[in-house]
């Protein structure tokens, strides 16, 4: 099959966003027995079009707005050979609009989260121009289904993936190279926490439950992420300072080396206060073999298996429920050893990027017609 996969917007290479990631990380398992095109929008840090091997191209349009950059991608798609299959990511407009200009061809939507539809009768009328959509977990299916009234059946679920070959276990020297490197000691129980800081993402929270588990035990906060404002991360540090919490701040890092950083933890935290479709963060976590403490919430709750792998937090909005786990893996080591070889074991059963890929092929050879 050719498949063509559109970006949401640019494509850069690395990529850091999630989104990105995952298309990335698809495309070039798919690349192994298709042909794989993706499209993104044109950026001057960036060439037209590059090779990722010989079955998985970038190309890129230019374009100043959503609607320039459907209408280029349109044009993008009417110049290559024997496209079997579109696959449209987050963009339910932009979707809509290939689909029109290529009615013939199946024209799937993958959303990754449920930013990108709001509940209104103009995006439920989008929605309904796609084959299929594709959740890439089910509690967005049920979301989905129930906010725009849809029909089961147009909907699938599949997770997605892990790198297992980057995202692992480290070795003790290693790890003490990589904890030089980022400025982190083992005098204290260190807790990592990985992603946008954003107030929904609960890090207060955090810094609240490790307030209540002070001084009988000694911790740190580590914190690798971006903030579009800065001074949200001043007044996490104010609170941290406050509550007399040590806090390691290290800003954004690349998604090339985040995988040094996820074993140098005792556990991560994901106390996200609103709806997660997936995240991301927590099957990395789960691959690097360090037990996973995280909100009862959205999709999480299917990657979590409370006890087994990680805790899940029911009333996530409290401190005492975060404290209360994390106190016990910091008391009983073994445990948190013990819960970080079940993740890896499940990631590598369960959430490997060739599985997701697997899912997604036999899903678009059944849409077009090329089983067997």
């Amino acid at each position: 099959m050719h498949i063509v996969m559109v970006s949401p917007e640019q494509f850069p290479l690395p990529g850091s966003g999630s989104v990105e990631i995952c298309m990335l990380a698809i495309a070039r398992e798919l690349s192994v027995h298709h042909q794989i095109t993706i499209i993104s929008k044109l950026t001057p840090q960036l060439p037209i079009e590059t090779s990722m091997n010989d079955h998985l191209v970038i190309k890129r349009v230019p374009a100043l707005s959503r609607k320039d950059y459907a209408e280029e991608v349109i044009k993008c798609i009417q110049t290559l050979d024997h496209v079997d299959l579109i696959q449209v990511d987050n963009r339910p407009r932009c979707m809509a609009k290939i689909k029109l200009a290529f009615p013939d061809k199946p024209v799937a939507l993958f959303l990754h989260s449920l930013t990108f539809v709001p509940k209104s009768a103009s995006i439920s009328s989008l929605l309904q121009k796609a084959d299929l959509i594709i959740a890439n977990s089910r509690s967005l299916k049920r979301r989905i289904i129930s906010r725009f009234s849809l029909s089961s059946d147009r909907i699938i679920t599949i997770p997605l993936g892990v790198d297992i070959h980057r995202f692992k276990p480290l070795t003790m020297e290693e790890k003490q190279v990589h904890m030089k490197r980022y400025g982190i000691s083992r005098d204290r129980f260190n807790v990592l926490f990985v992603g946008r800081v954003i107030p929904q993402k609960g890090i207060p929270v955090i810094l609240r439950a490790l307030y209540r588990i002070q001084p009988s035990i000694r911790t740190r906060l580590i914190i690798a992420g971006k903030s579009k404002n800065a001074a949200y991360p001043a007044r996490l540090k104010q609170l941290a300072k406050a509550l007399r919490i040590e806090l390691l701040f290290l800003g954004e890092i690349q998604h090339e080396q985040i995988h040094q950083l996820y074993p140098l933890a005792d556990c991560i935290v994901c106390p996200s206060q609103k709806h997660e479709a997936f995240g991301l963060v927590n099957v990395e976590a789960l691959a690097s073999g360090i037990p996973v403490i995280a909100s009862k919430n959205g999709g999480i709750r299917e990657i979590i298996e409370d006890g087994h792998d990680g805790f899940l937090v029911t009333h996530y909005k409290n401190p005492l429920g975060f404290a209360n786990r994390l106190a016990r893996l910091a008391k009983h080591p073994e445990l948190a050893q013990s819960m970080g070889a079940n993740g890896r074991e499940k990631a590598l059963l369960h959430y490997t990027w060739q599985a997701t890929a697997s899912r997604l092929e036999a899903t678009y050879q059944h849409l077009t017609g090329n089983e067997g």
